[in-house]
């Protein structure tokens, strides 16, 4: 039996925003509805007195309930998009980030250019590997994560888009904990996307953020460079000589610390190029293993 008309449901989620002090309440409550109904926003526009089942009325608040109480949009209804492409997404994962997608792009132009092994360090959703992956025919690669829960939805993802045989799975975050997995010189290419964000700023971050997605994907500890640290000592070991890395930092007066850190932990590793994000933040880095 019907449930309520798409225009009922619609002001049932303004009024339940609104009063949550949601930003653009209507549009909100178009995003829920159609990634419920799996309708377009003109769809709805266009018939607000078709009917929605029972079923999806109450999905549909159950969300709504869940967006009014401050969880991204993204966990409420369990997908993101990054780089044109549909992930699954849950708490357990951080919600990719549009700058990643220069980083991914960037790393996508290497391994076109002949590359066929690479890692994905720190992996979350599987989000860059994946789309390398199903950008590049050829490619293989590591997913190397801390969290088995992220390595679950990555492996989802990677079902979901078709690359699952090309991709394995390493639960771990000192690199030397895929000793024996990964064998040593065997990459064309790493590329990570850390967390980095120093363990005293997590408290300022924005609420969806901070109480939300997860904090071993945004704490880096003290100086937010902790995991950066493993990651420069450790990685080099599995690239070929020539193999480029290439890593997310936060930005700012982090990317020189990063530099010198690169310095001091892989002098294998030459600093190429520093580049920027659609802000016009140099927060991306890219080295080349020369030894």
């Amino acid at each position: 039996m019907p449930g309520a008309s798409i225009s009922s449901a619609r002001g049932a989620l303004f009024s339940l925003f609104s009063e949550a002090g949601i930003p653009l309440p209507h549009l909100e409550a178009d995003r829920i509805i159609c990634g419920t109904v799996q309708a377009s926003r003109a769809f709805l526009h266009a018939h607000p007195e078709r009917r929605i089942s029972a079923r999806d009325f109450s999905l549909i608040m159950e969300r709504g309930a869940r967006r009014a109480s401050g969880a991204p949009m993204a966990y409420v209804l369990g997908d993101s998009y990054f780089c044109g492409r549909k992930f699954l997404v849950d708490e357990s994962v951080l919600i990719p980030r549009t700058e990643t997608e220069i980083l991914t792009e960037r790393a996508g132009e290497f391994l076109k250019s002949g590359a066929r092994v690479f890692a994905d360090w720190c992996s979350g959703s599987g989000a860059i590997a994946i789309t390398l992956l199903a950008e590049c025919d050829a490619a293989e690669a590591y997913a190397v994560d801390a969290s088995a829960r992220s390595l679950i939805v990555a492996e989802r993802n990677a079902k979901l888009h078709g690359v699952a045989p090309r991709l394995k799975f390493i639960e771990c975050c000192d690199p030397l904990g895929a000793a024996g997995e990964m064998p040593l010189e065997s990459l064309d290419m790493a590329v990570a996307n850390p967390p980095y964000i120093p363990t005293s700023a997590i408290a300022s971050l924005e609420p969806q953020v901070r109480d939300h997605e997860p904090l071993i994907a945004l704490d880096g500890g003290r100086d937010g460079l902790d995991v950066c640290r493993l990651l420069l000592s450790g990685v080099p070991r599995y690239m070929k000589p020539g193999a480029p890395l290439f890593l997310e930092t936060g930005g700012g007066p982090q990317t020189p610390e990063v530099a010198r850190l690169a310095e001091e932990l892989a002098p294998e590793l030459e600093l190429k190029e520093i580049f920027e994000d659609h802000r016009g933040i140099y927060r991306f880095m890219q080295w080349r293993k020369v030894a």
